[in-house]
């Protein structure tokens, strides 16, 4: 519903204000990593470069390997208000080129946080953390979270290559035992999942052994360690993570494109290709998505730890099946490379493991969620989370000042029946995910009173000024009514006025009517909280869709709007229609 209003909105603006779908559709400059020409690859023979970095950047962590190899790690925040929380995400995705299988992808709710917080990690790490957050290339927690704090856990920026392969799991140093080939840069594929956790526990084992000091560590030796990542880790990185705009995140089927194209992301086989792009490309050959990450779209597909299960009425089906690949690869098309895109691969064929030649994985690092040195503070986080409060009969009563979701949980702690439970946690999810998108509906419906608002503000500037140019077309004239002029002339200078006046008349009417338009959006913004209003025209202004040059003329309209909105809440007396037209017309 509100969709369809904001694109009726979005028509009708377009018609009566030329130029204003150019305004609000053309793209942004490109703001991602892409391969420079320093790092061109001339050579089919590669050097270790190609093999471990080929695209440095700013927020890179890096972890030794043998043969002077380096895991590139980049760090994926997540905003959560204690251990106990966790961030909800929608994965799935809306148009993934079978709409006859939505049991395959369709949009659901998931959870996520990381394992560690800053102060788990290395000093080096934390003061590299604490680098990224002030020049604003990591924003987490997102400003709007007030009362949450950062989670970390750490993804690959690249697929694992051949030459880390060999590395971990050969014992053999390419380039020194063995030349260097060109497909040492390529992602590893053709291993079976087995083999693929059998690199992640060899590579662990080789960092406790070789260099114990490179991982976070908790008490009692626990300590970080390699995996593979779970859908939701991998899909929340994939498209961006905290980096991308909430809407972008959830409701968009690929991060911002940011004036490029997908083939400038991803290695695909296009719809208008004659036969599939012919092999893998080497890593990072392509340009980063907005968190740092290289080929999360084609090139090899990926293999995540979790078992695949059906996409079902927003939750996950219970069957497990075989294990779930995110990504595509460069055999797949456009709709088969998106990051909502789930498929599901067999542990085993009849003739053992399954593999395939368009197969990899890329790792995360992470760590347990229950160290010792924890136990205190997460016993106390979980009393304050599961306090009962029961009435003089037994029940347990309802807290109304409380978030609902922690009240269900605390009735579901409360509660000895496995039945009631069973059915608290159905009545708890669905709460949950109806909360989510009303949230979105809210977001929908006010960024329909903004933009009717702000087109409204156009049409009166537009035709403020068709009015001043028909006022002083009547001032030129009127002095001629003074002078003596034949009789024909005076009869048509008598109706060119008496034409002036009323299309002055109807001008000035039609810039009435779209001064009460936009006083009717100022007071339905009314309905909203300051700070949902303060993030949604945030949200616009930043809108990967917003030409760079439209920015200074939109910051403008924004910025009076939001005065206006401001006034209304502050002072509705003071704010009425002279002060809103005269602000408009003069901005």
């Amino acid at each position: 519903m509100f969709s369809h209003t904001l694109q009726t909105l979005f028509a009708l603006a377009v018609r009566l204000v030329p130029g204003l779908a150019t305004i609000l559709l053309a793209p942004v400059l490109p703001a991602q990593e892409c391969p420079s020409l320093d790092n061109k690859r001339l050579s089919l023979t590669p050097i270790i470069r190609d093999m471990v970095n080929p695209t440095p950047s700013q927020g890179d962590i890096e972890l030794p390997m043998p043969c002077g190899g380096k895991l590139i790690l980049r760090p994926v925040c997540i905003p959560a208000a204690d251990f106990l929380s966790d961030h909800q995400l929608r994965l799935g995705c809306e148009n993934c080129g079978r709409p006859d299988q939505g049991f395959m992808e369709s949009k659901r709710i998931a959870n996520l946080s990381g394992a560690f917080t800053i102060n788990d990690l290395p000093d080096t790490w934390r003061q590299h953390l604490d680098n990224l957050n002030q020049s604003a290339s990591m924003h987490c927690p997102r400003s709007t979270d007030e009362n949450s704090q950062a989670f970390y856990y750490f993804i690959g920026k690249y697929e694992i290559s051949v030459f880390q392969w060999k590395a971990i799991m050969d014992g053999v140093c390419p380039g020194w035992d063995v030349r260097f080939t060109s497909d040492d840069p390529r992602p590893k594929t053709n291993v079976s999942w087995f083999e693929a956790v059998a690199f992640t526990q060899s590579y662990t084992e080789w960092l406790l052994k070789n260099r114990p000091d490179a991982l976070p560590a908790f008490d009692a030796g626990r300590t970080g360690y390699i995996r593979l990542p779970t859908e939701a880790e991998w899909e929340y990185a994939a498209r961006g993570g905290a980096l991308v705009s909430e809407s972008d995140l959830n409701q968009e089927d690929f991060f911002p494109l940011k004036n490029r194209t997908y083939s400038d992301y991803a290695v695909y086989t296009g719809a208008d290709a004659a036969k599939p792009t012919e092999k893998l490309a080497w890593i990072g050959s392509k340009c980063a998505n907005p968190l740092g990450l290289f080929d999360t779209a084609g090139n090899a597909a990926e293999m995540t730890i979790d078992p695949f299960r059906f996409s079902i009425d927003a939750r996950r089906h219970g069957a497990a099946g075989g294990f779930l690949v995110k990504g595509g690869s460069y055999r797949k098309r456009i709709s088969e490379i998106m990051p909502g895109r789930r498929e599901e691969m067999p542990f085993f064929l009849k003739d053992g493991a399954f593999r395939s030649t368009d197969l990899g994985f890329r790792v995360v690092l992470s760590g347990i969620v229950n160290p010792h040195n924890r136990n205190d503070e997460l016993r106390q986080q979980w009393a304050e989370a599961s306090k009962t409060v029961r009435s003089q009969d037994g029940a347990i009563e309802i807290d109304p000042d409380r978030d609902m979701i922690a009240e269900i949980e605390r009735l579901i702690t409360g509660s000895k029946d496995e039945v009631d439970q069973k059915n608290w946690f159905t009545i708890k999810d669905y709460i949950r995910n109806s909360k989510a998108e009303i949230a979105r509906q809210k977001a929908r419906a006010f960024e329909a009173v903004v933009w009717k608002a702000l087109f409204a503000a156009e049409s009166i500037q537009k035709f403020a000024l068709q009015c001043k140019q028909l006022k002083n077309e009547l001032q030129e004239l009127k002095p001629l009514e003074t002078q003596a002029l034949p009789e024909s002339e005076m009869e048509s200078l008598t109706t060119n006025l008496a034409n002036l006046r009323e299309q002055i008349r109807s001008c000035n009417a039609v810039v009435d009517y779209f001064v009460h338009t936009y006083l009717a959006s100022i007071a339905k913004s009314h309905d909203y909280t300051e700070d949902v209003i303060q993030e949604h025209l945030k949200a616009i202004f930043q809108s990967p869709h917003l030409a760079e040059k439209y920015k200074i003329r939109l910051e403008n309209q924004l910025a009076v709007l939001k005065k206006h909105i401001t006034l209304y809440y502050n002072q509705p007396d003071e704010i009425n229609f002279a002060i809103i037209k005269e602000d408009i017309v003069n901005y």
